[in-house]
């Protein structure tokens, strides 16, 4: 797996570099990301260097991985004995800390690049409806590696992914490590929610809020790691709302049964002319597809409504449109102002939350649609 240092955490990787170099690095630091940030990657960049034999002086005068020594190529492949993993897990009954995961994940991270997100881990261990933890084991064996000497690096470090999903009972066990680590020992942890690392572990720890990738650095990577020509790579940005993890998870699994822009069209349509049967229809293959796909496709219908409301305003966009699209984007785009925007994103909101309390998505989809049928209406009535 390639350790190119992705563009969006260059500030932040040189500045923990500038750090490093002068022997001031911070012995604890939680990654915060929103989803698409990608922070597990920054985090083997910085392990990379901090063991690397030989490191150099990039263009910029900051400290970089050799990507050529020992060390370097171990780290690349998950074999250096003192960069150590642990992530949420499944527990089974002989399946209980990260260790016995660990030929799955690595599996996993080679297949998507790195490029990562805990929906599509879970999905990848066919574990889907569990609920996955940083087990009491892995604080354990944190605690008690962290005690050892290391075998071969300048350091012990742990990068532990989805921090949030320490189990809690356990979670007290790493609180002195962490705020008193024996000599060379580094911590990295990663977040997805920050509010739900415990409070005390998240003091103990220097915050680093990784910024978001722009669309543009977004195509570069499914160019560059993924080979996905320009033109799918900006219908996909568009479609998952720029969310790398999920862009990716959805070239693994080819998993969205329906084509977004087909199904918001027609969607639309019935909606605007309030046909009732044809809306039930719509609602029965709604209910087809899966929760996790029902919420998805909800959210990308959003995304268009927010795309056509940029264009009329005359604002770049990621929307790729065809022909037919456009003709349909020129007629319903008149319909679609600051209150119509406010008003789908209040219902979409609500109808997801719906569905993830388990209520009938076939119910919850109908009321939708017809919830927005009477504000096109209300529109429609307006503009005469």
């Amino acid at each position: 797996m390639s350790q190119k240092i992705l563009t969006w955490h260059r500030k932040i990787f040189d500045n923990i570099s500038r750090q490093y170099a002068e022997q001031r690095l911070p012995h604890a630091i939680l990654l915060s990301q929103r989803m698409s940030e990608n922070a597990f990657f920054l985090a083997k960049s910085l392990a990379q260097l901090f063991q690397c034999s030989n490191p150099q002086l990039n263009n910029e005068g900051y400290l970089e991985a050799c990507d050529l020594c020992s060390s370097c190529k171990k780290v690349k492949e998950f074999t250096h004995l003192d960069v150590h993993y642990f992530f949420p897990i499944i527990k089974r009954k002989n399946k209980t800390c990260s260790d016995d995961y660990f030929q799955e994940w690595i599996e996993y991270l080679r297949s998507y690049r790195g490029i990562i997100d805990l929906n599509s881990w879970i999905r990848f261990i066919d574990s889907a409806n569990s609920q996955a933890i940083i087990s009491a084991e892995d604080c354990d064996k944190i605690v008690n590696i962290a005690q050892d000497s290391s075998y071969e690096g300048k350091y012990k470090i742990f990068i532990i992914w989805e921090m949030e999903r320490l189990f809690h009972a356990a979670a007290p066990k790493l609180l002195k490590i962490i705020e008193e680590p024996p000599a060379k020992t580094l911590f990295v942890g990663i977040t997805d929610h920050l509010e739900q690392v415990l409070s005390t572990i998240r003091s103990r720890m220097q915050i680093i809020q990784i910024p978001t990738p722009t669309p543009e650095e977004s195509l570069e990577i499914l160019n560059d790691f993924f080979d996905i020509e320009k033109d799918e790579a900006k219908r996909l940005v568009f479609t998952y709302g720029n969310n790398l993890p999920r862009i990716v998870d959805n070239i693994h699994t080819d998993k969205m049964p329906i084509a977004i822009s087909d199904f918001f069209i027609k969607w639309m349509r019935l909606s605007f002319q309030l046909k009732a049967h044809e809306l039930l229809d719509l609602a029965i293959e709604f209910n087809s597809l899966g929760r996790d796909i029902q919420k998805i496709t909800l959210s990308q219908c959003l995304n268009y409504l927010d795309a056509i409301w940029l264009i009329n305003h005359n604002i770049p966009t990621q929307l790729i449109l065809n022909e037919l699209d456009e003709k349909f984007v020129h007629d319903f785009k008149k319909f679609i102002d600051d209150d119509t925007i406010a008003d789908f994103a209040c219902y979409v909101d609500e109808a997801i939350k719906n569905i993830e309390r388990n209520a009938d998505s076939k119910i919850v989809f109908f009321d939708l649609s017809f919830k927005i049928g009477q504000t096109f209406k209300q529109k429609y009535m307006m503009m005469r």
